[in-house]
């Protein structure tokens, strides 16, 4: 019985070896999720803000060109 309770043992250690590897690996993915998150809203809004000036550009372009023609 005594080489059963010492594979129960081994077997103990390694599951919480495990888990403890496992822990910390979720916390590095959801970390690095994070900061993905972050990093999108940021391009988001840039390009929110490269669109808008696009289109004001384009605006400016047609006001003048129809005020240059008239």
């Amino acid at each position: 019985m005594s080489n059963l309770d010492d594979e129960l043992v081994e077997l103990k250690l390694r599951i919480e070896t495990h888990e403890v590897k496992c822990d910390e690996r979720w916390k590095t993915t959801f970390n690095r999720l994070e900061d993905i998150d972050v990093k999108l809203e940021k391009l988001d809004s840039r390009q929110i803000q490269v669109g808008g000036a696009i289109i004001l550009f384009l605006l400016g372009t047609i006001v003048t060109i129809v005020t240059t023609t008239i």
